[in-house]
């Protein structure tokens, strides 16, 4: 079995800080579930573990103090222990010794800077304390692939770059496509500035910066980060003075990066990838596991006989099997939809396996079902992979609706199972094309650099997700979204926000409009493509309960 991925708990009862912790975790590949008040933290943690909570401690109701002391008898009785960590005001750091006697491992001060957020995942996530490590070594590795002349190259991070793009050959074409557009960002910033146009000047230099830090150029990506903000708060003296030294060192680049054109070898790469990227959509279908149902269960019994020939006669594939750990590890692979029928078994057992199946349900989008008296759904329901339970069955059970209701599961799962269309907007074309790169292999991708071209292309196609960065000229993204929802009002067309913007005060206006997630550009490949896996099969939860 897989090892287990972490899971954090964000308590704070204002919405943007939760949303702000929320979108630096995930950049990091972490999962987290979230609650706005000290009792609903409570209520989760009485249904489901969790690996690190990080709690605010000034809330209305419930304090931190009080939370805590509640959340560790919780544990206690569990025989487990949970670090928790205060985040709290900058004036809340006076008492940060009294935080820590109280009970609490670390205390963070908000705005809580990533770097010192990181830290804690390191210290306190069990799949986090190694994964630095683990992730630094797997980039050297991707490393000795790169071309000798690659490693000469000053001012470049290979080893950040590679781990950002997850391996060489991706990490190859964004460097590529940084190198190829230095020409044309350069004059357009040069030009931004020679008109005075300082909003599309700071548009043009943040692109820059998000495709700086992607490729490992830190420096670059600093200056221009600075730039930006220079120039959204007209100090323009500065502006002035520094472009013309920030433009000259981004301009060597296309030297540094020269060999590009006289490697045959890199050339020849780099058409291989572009023209791979057409073989994903031709690639044979996946063995439609959605009407094949994995039934758990001890013993025999009219009942199952029962429940098996109906499903049988209603298309279904059947597969029984005992309720034993390996038996039904070696089996999770093979259905999509798991039925327990917790038959003459003990309590501890009947927790034993929930809280397994709940864990498999979670990694694999699989739907979960419990059948059973009484006393036994009462047993499953209270094991912390309760959590993932669709529906429990009362025996005897209506077994017309209970057909039913695995016909609709199984159409859930054929749709989870879909190859889905994804938009991705952003002005910059080297950054849309590097996305569009790492999604091709699994998602059919639309990209757009302007908020027209997409509701043009709405018109046309559906998509099952929007990758909507926030900074574009002439609409920007809130601007597209409040179109979106406007011009199509029942499509409910997801969107989740991609951008370089991470700051209060434009996560507190994106969150007005209510987006369906919020992620960072500093994003690495694997855990873009995690949290986007993440949101299609937690959308086929929820539609299942």
């Amino acid at each position: 079995m897989e090892s287990k991925t972490s899971r954090v708990l964000i308590v704070d009862d204002m919405a943007i800080n939760r949303m702000v912790i929320s979108s630096m975790l995930a950049t990091h590949g972490v999962m987290s579930d979230q609650a706005e008040s000290g009792r609903e933290c409570l209520a989760l943690c009485e249904k489901r573990d969790y690996d690190l909570i990080l709690l605010d401690h000034r809330m209305p109701d419930l304090d931190g103090v009080d939370t805590l002391i509640r959340l560790k008898e919780i544990f206690k009785s569990r025989g487990r222990e949970v670090p928790i960590v205060c985040h709290t005001t900058e004036d809340g750091g006076k008492n940060i010794n009294l935080y820590k006697a109280a009970g609490f491992a670390e205390v963070l001060l908000k705005p809580i800077e990533p770097k010192e957020l990181l830290e804690v995942l390191m210290t306190y996530l069990p799949d986090r304390k190694n994964s630095g490590d683990t992730d630094r070594e797997s980039a050297k590795s991707e490393l000795e692939k790169l071309p000798m002349w690659l490693k000469l190259v000053p001012h470049i991070d290979l080893v950040a770059g590679t781990a950002n793009c997850g391996s060489a050959d991706d990490y190859m074409e964004a460097l590529y496509m940084f190198y190829s557009s230095i020409e044309e960002k350069s004059n357009d910033i040069e030009d931004f500035l020679n008109k005075k146009d300082w909003n599309m000047y700071a548009l043009r230099v943040h692109s820059l910066k998000s495709m700086a830090r992607l490729i490992g150029a830190r420096k670059l990506g600093d200056v221009a980060a600075r730039l930006e903000k220079d120039a959204r708060e007209g100090d323009l003296e500065t502006v002035r003075k520094d472009t013309s030294a920030f433009l000259k060192s981004y301009r060597d680049f296309s030297g540094l990066l020269s060999p590009f054109e006289e490697d045959n070898e890199i050339q020849r790469m780099i058409r291989a990838m572009r023209t791979s990227k057409g073989d994903a959509f031709n690639e044979p279908d996946d063995p439609d596991y959605s009407h094949s149902i994995l039934f758990i269960q001890s013993g025999q019994g009219i009942v199952k006989k029962g429940i098996e020939t109906n499903l049988t006669a209603a298309g279904f594939t059947v597969i029984s099997i005992p309720d034993e750990p390996d038996r039904i590890i070696g089996h999770r692979e093979d259905a999509d939809i798991i039925i327990y029928y917790p038959r003459e078994s003990d309590d501890a057992h009947i927790g034993i396996t929930v809280n397994l199946l709940g864990e498999i349900c979670r990694d694999d989008a699989k739907i979960l079902c419990v059948i059973g008296d009484q006393a036994d759904i009462k047993a499953a329901m209270l094991s912390d992979g309760a959590y993932r339970v669709s529906r429990s069955y009362l025996r005897p059970i209506n077994i017309e609706h209970f057909v039913k209701d695995m016909e609709y599961f199984a159409r859930l799962e054929q749709d989870y199972h879909r190859r889905k269309t994804v938009f991705v907007v952003d002005d910059d074309g080297s950054y849309l094309a590097v996305i569009e790169r790492w999604l091709s292999a699994d998602y059919d991708v639309l990209c757009f650099k302007s908020g027209e071209d997409v509701l043009k292309g709405l018109e046309a196609t559906m998509p099952d997700l929007i990758l909507l960065d926030y900074e574009m000229p002439e609409m920007n993204g809130c601007e597209l979204m409040k179109s979106i929802r406007t011009s199509f009002p029942s499509q409910k067309i997801p969107i989740i926000f991609l951008t370089g913007k991470n700051d209060r005060e434009h996560v507190f206006h994106v969150l007005e409009y209510r987006p369906d997630g919020y992620l960072l550009k500093t994003s690495q490949k694997e855990n873009l493509l995690d949290v986007i896996q993440r949101f299609f099969a937690e959308t086929m939860f929820r539609m299942s309960l």
